[in-house]
C-alpha cells in the first residue's frame, strides 16, 4: 500500500462509520511528513502536535486566528492527510479527549471557564507549583550528563556568545546572559527591539556561538536569526520544546524542555534550571 492510498483511509473509514484513525496514528503521520510540508502547513502541524486540546475544542476560525493562517489553510492541511475537511480531522482530536482520563478532560474544560467565575486560588497556586515541579522532573529525566558536558564545552570554547530569545523565552535568555557575565564570559543579548539582531549576527566570528531559545508559537525573528547563523556556518545551541521545532533542525546541540501542554501559561522552570546547571558547570570548570 503506497502513502497516498494510506492517506485516504481515514476519510473512507469515516464515510463507512467505522473507527476513525487514532490520534497516535495521526501524530506519527504528522511527524513522518513534517519536513515535506510547506511552512504554513508546518506551523499547523507543530500546533497540532503540541496543543491537541486546542484542536479538539476550538473552532476553525479560532484555530486559524491563533496560528495566523486562513481557515482555508486548515482545510487544505486536513486534505493533505486524506481527510475530506477539517471537521473530519478534528474528530480524531475530540475522540482523544473522550477516551482520555477524566482528570485530563476536567483540566481542559476548566481552562475554558469564564474569567468571571469564582476561582479557588489555593488550587490555582497548587496547580501552578505542580506544573513547575513537573517541568523540573521532566528535565531530570530527559537531559543526559553527556549533553550537559558538551553544552558547557560549547559555552567555554566560544569567544563570544550571542543569545536569542523573545516572549516567553526572553527571561531565560536574560538569565543566561546574566550568568555568563557573572562568569566573566563575553556575551550579548540580540537586540530585536531596535532591529539590529541581524547585524549583530553578521559580525559573528568562527569561534562564536549562538544560543537560540524559542517555544511554541515560535518567534519568526528568532527562527530567521537561527537560520542565518546556520547558513553562515557558526555553531548553534538550542533550547526548545519539541523535535519538530524550526530551531532544532539547524542546531549543533538541542535541549528539549518545558514542553507541557497542560497550561495556558507554560512553565519555564525547566529551562531556567538547565541554564543554571550550565552556568554552574561553566563557573566550576
Amino acid at each position: 500500500m503506497n502513502e497516498n492510498s494510506f492517506a485516504r483511509s481515514p476519510s473512507t473509514a469515516a464515510a463507512n462509520d467505522v473507527s476513525p484513525e487514532t490520534f497516535e496514528a495521526l501524530r506519527q503521520r504528522l511527524r513522518n511528513r513534517f519536513d515535506q510540508l510547506s511552512p504554513h502547513l508546518q506551523r499547523i502541524a507543530r500546533s497540532a502536535l503540541e496543543k491537541p486540546n486546542d484542536f479538539a475544542l476550538n473552532t476553525v476560525v479560532g484555530i486559524a486566528g491563533e496560528l495566523d493562517v486562513q481557515p482555508s489553510t486548515l482545510i487544505r492541511f486536513a486534505k493533505e492527510f486524506g481527510y475530506r475537511g477539517f471537521s473530519e480531522m478534528q474528530r480524531v482530536f475530540r475522540l482523544r479527549l473522550i477516551e482520555g482520563g477524566p482528570r485530563a478532560r476536567e483540566e481542559v474544560f476548566a481552562r475554558q471557564s469564564s474569567p468571571g467565575e469564582a476561582r479557588d486560588f489555593s488550587a490555582l497556586l497548587n496547580g501552578c507549583v505542580d506544573a513547575l515541579i513537573a517541568s523540573l522532573e521532566g528535565l531530570r529525566r530527559s537531559v543526559s550528563p553527556d549533553a550537559l558536558e558538551r553544552a558547557t564545552q560549547m559555552l567555554r570554547q566560544a569567544e563570544h556568545v550571542y543569545i536569542a530569545g523573545l516572549r516567553r523565552s526572553r527571561p531565560i535568555a536574560t538569565y543566561l546572559a546574566y550568568g555568563l557575565t557573572r562568569c566573566e564570559r563575553q556575551c550579548s543579548l540580540l537586540d530585536f527591539g531596535s532591529g539590529m539582531a541581524a547585524e549583530q549576527i553578521a559580525t559573528m566570528r568562527p569561534n562564536d556561538l549562538l544560543v537560540a531559545i524559542a517555544f511554541t508559537p515560535y518567534s519568526q525573528l528568532v527562527v530567521d536569526i537561527t537560520l542565518d547563523t546556520h547558513l553562515s556556518g557558526k555553531r548553534i545551541l538550542v533550547l526548545t520544546d519539541v523535535p519538530e521545532s524550526p530551531l532544532a533542525r539547524h542546531a549543533d546541540l538541542v535541549f528539549l524542555v518545558d514542553n507541557s501542554a497542560t497550561s495556558q501559561f507554560r512553565p519555564i522552570s525547566g529551562a531556567i534550571a538547565l541554564v543554571q546547571t550550565l552556568i554552574t558547570g561553566l563557573g566550576s570548570g
